[in-house]
């Protein structure tokens, strides 16, 4: 799993390991599965941005790090059943520095369900043998103990701002204060009435910016890699055909699925895609598999749902042939366990209601606490406004914070239920 390099001198030649990919993700961490990798070099492994150092581990008797040990083996999935394992980066002393999950650092994690194949994908192994880092599995008497344990974790994930949860939190104290004053005591303060109104607004106002510097990181920007887009013969929901698309970039092959979740697959090295193989055709199994020299399938693209319309086939065929990328009409399906496969076919379909909801508050951005929460603050103190003589700004603060938490929201849930997530007819 490694790329050969003439960099170290003339003549020599040198074995670089591939970096390791973030897991594929939406907004607001698009951004990081095009830009941040885990590299390693001699004595060193380092986890970048666009080249810059975010992490670094010096290895060695005097460095950060001397072993690894694989959290994986046949009783992982009795422990932690739904676990891809990890690894963990262990000081001179024994103690752990920190833990590579397995499930961040591979692009296809969510359909694998095996941890010795997730390591393998991960090109983690490579790395720590490039670093001079000795893997050793843990023991299965030690396995529950080191799962338990809680290092810090190597990951590459966007995580909400403590300043946005400061100013959050201060806004929900104000405003239980002024409630509670004024549902308990006398009248309350014009002051803290204001204050209230004012955290409430100021903390949906961050909390929008936090969605608009997403939604702006993640767009794609374009490489001049044309985009095919769902052209199903089969029903299929809006949301699907306007959002997923696979893209053949002269480096990357990227897969978007259904919910906008990027999968960037290297074209390069031992685990790059090289071939598209079309399997079963003319059934009601036959997909596109994007797989490796070795034939690992790394996305795998129900065929009636992507290229089952007119023409689909025909424009598959000339982005493969202007990409540069092998189409095999004659391959037999990857050897893999069923539910991996239907995992993987699962993903790039149309997502249904259930999955939508669970991902409408991603991981790195203000959730949904933080829109039910403050709209209901807002209205109490709405309801409770005829006990101060607040003044209309306060009144306009307070309908404008509304307005943007429960109004949008449910402007958002209508637009999904009676447009983005209808069933549909073929495109």
């Amino acid at each position: 799993m490694t790329e050969t390099s003439s960099r170290a001198e003339p003549g020599r030649v040198t074995l670089v390991p591939e970096p390791a990919r973030p897991a594929a993700r939406g907004i607001p961490q698009r951004d990081v599965v095009r830009r941040v990798r885990l590299v390693a070099g001699p004595q060193r492994l380092a986890l970048v941005r666009d080249g810059r150092v975010l992490r670094e581990f010096a290895v060695g008797a005097e460095g950060d790090v001397t072993t690894a040990a694989h959290l994986g083996g046949p009783l992982l999935a009795d422990v932690a059943p739904h676990s891809l394992g990890a690894v963990d980066l262990l000081a001179p002393d024994g103690s752990r520095v920190a833990r590579i999950d397995l499930r961040d650092w591979v692009p296809e994690a969510e359909e694998l369900t095996r941890p010795r194949e997730a390591l393998e994908r991960s090109g983690v192994p490579d790395l720590l043998d490039q670093a001079g880092i000795p893997l050793r599995p843990v023991p299965p008497s030690e396995l529950v103990a080191a799962l338990t344990a809680s290092p810090p974790l190597l990951t590459p994930w966007r995580r909400l701002p403590v300043a946005y949860t400061v100013l959050r939190s201060a806004a929900a104290v104000l405003a239980v204060v002024a409630l509670l004053w004024a549902i308990l005591g006398d009248e309350p303060p014009v002051s803290l009435w204001t204050a209230a109104a004012s955290g409430l607004l100021l903390s949906t106002l961050a909390a929008a910016g936090l969605w608009a510097f997403g939604l702006l990181a993640g767009r794609d920007r374009g490489t001049g890699a044309p985009a095919l887009r769902p052209l199903p013969a089969v029903p299929s929901t809006r949301r699907f055909r306007r959002t997923a698309q696979l893209r053949l970039e002269p480096e990357d092959v990227v897969v978007v699925d259904g919910l906008g979740r990027e999968r960037r697959l290297p074209r390069g090295g031992s685990r790059g895609v090289t071939s598209a193989a079309v399997v079963r055709p003319g059934t009601a199994t036959a997909q596109l598999e994007l797989r490796t020299a070795d034939g690992t399938p790394r996305a795998t693209l129900p065929w009636a749902l992507w290229f089952g319309a007119d023409g689909a086939d025909a424009a598959l065929e000339r982005a493969c042939a202007d990409a540069g990328l092998l189409l095999d009409r004659s391959a037999a399906p990857a050897r893999r366990p069923q539910d991996e496969e239907h995992l993987a076919r699962g993903i790039h379909s149309p997502p249904g209601r259930a999955t939508v909801a669970a991902a409408t508050w991603p991981s790195g951005l203000p959730g949904q606490a933080a829109v039910w929460q403050t709209a209901a603050f807002a209205a109490f103190l709405l309801m409770y406004g005829f006990l101060v003589d607040d003044g209309p700004a306060v009144t306009v603060a307070l309908l404008a914070t509304l307005v943007l938490t429960a109004g949008v929201q449910w402007g958002r849930l209508l637009w999904r239920r009676l447009v983005l997530d209808r069933p549909g007819g073929p495109a």
